[in-house]
């Protein structure tokens, strides 16, 4: 017997993703968590067009398996869908959806494969993924950064949808949900969405986010929308942003940091001799060690200049002579 589930919910501010694969006697089960609404963030701005050759392969393959239903060909397409997973946990449903599929076709050997395996399917989604990003980029931008308003969500709701229609703008278009009330694999009790397509998933947390009235900010470093779900005056995301692994809000802070010390002419004083004697060790002028005792008499100085036992100028002068 050949069969797939794959259900989610949020609960405790958290995503539950559970999903059982049968194949003939072997049964196994999997779940998945992520803090809410991280994957639909993360969805924003997943770079799809990267994943173009991949979907390509996709549904190079999956013709080559209606034309000789070759078991090899069937086996490296799954490892392209299993590759694919590993880019967002939206894949995993896509993933476990063209399992079932390929197993149907292998296991059965239907004289029509391609009533399971449309190709066409595959050549299309990175247009529509493209088209769902746009979209919910478009609503959510609307409702939290360009509506300013002290309005509550139905309403900001309710006009842009109503502006969209007399603009004839195309707009995210919320469909019916298959939904349950259960305990999902002993885990939780909740509200269930047992999804079908990629786009169900997408739908439910994107709905989600306006019926919690999840608050989107535009990351002040990075440019782009992130949940405020802690601290409400945060200006920066938890994004990597570069190749150090900082993210935006530790630069943030930094920035910040660097901006109270605009003004401070002690301290612009001490950076300059600093970033002077550091570039030094590099010429092989001086020590990592000559430069390290040098670095702690000038903060101890640096510190009498502060509290006024010295002035700017004597500083300067003794930075200088050393």
């Amino acid at each position: 017997m050949l069969c797939c589930q794959f259900k989610t919910c949020i609960t405790n501010g958290r995503e539950l993703y559970a999903f059982v694969e049968e194949e003939l006697n072997d049964r196994q089960m999997h779940t998945k968590s992520a803090a809410f609404p991280e994957s639909l963030v993360s969805f924003l701005y997943l770079d799809v067009e990267q994943l173009r050759p991949i979907f390509q392969r996709l549904s190079d393959g999956v013709r080559r398996i209606i034309t000789g239903k070759s078991r090899e060909e069937s086996e490296q397409v799954y490892r392209l869908f299993c590759e694919l997973a590993d880019y967002h946990i939206y894949f995993e449903l896509l993933r476990l959806d063209w399992k079932y599929r390929l197993d149907r076709v292998r296991y059965t050997g239907d004289e029509l494969p391609q009533n399971f395996l449309q190709a066409e399917y595959l050549d299309e989604m990175p247009d529509r993924l493209l088209a769902l990003q746009r979209q919910a980029l478009d609503l959510l931008t609307q409702i939290w950064t360009t509506d300013t308003s002290e309005r509550s969500v139905d309403e900001k709701m309710t006009a842009c949808y109503l502006e969209a229609e007399q603009a004839e703008k195309e707009l995210f278009r919320f469909q019916p949900q298959r939904m349950s009330y259960e305990l999902l694999y002993q885990e939780t009790f909740a509200e269930i969405l047992c999804p079908e397509t990629v786009y169900d998933l997408i739908d439910y947390h994107l709905r989600e986010c306006l019926k919690r009235e999840i608050k989107m900010r535009v990351c002040k470093n990075c440019g782009r929308l992130f949940a405020v779900t802690g601290h409400g005056g945060t200006e920066y995301c938890d994004r990597s942003f570069d190749e150090k692994g900082r993210t935006c809000k530790e630069i943030g802070a930094f920035r910040v940091w660097e901006k109270s010390k605009s003004n401070d002419e002690v301290f612009k004083v001490y950076r300059r001799e600093y970033k002077k004697r550091f570039a030094w060790i590099r010429a092989g002028r001086i020590t990592k060690d000559e430069f390290y005792s040098w670095s702690e008499k000038a903060r101890e100085k640096k510190a009498e200049c502060e509290t006024g036992k010295i002035t700017l100028e004597e500083f300067s002068g003794w930075l200088r002579q050393l």
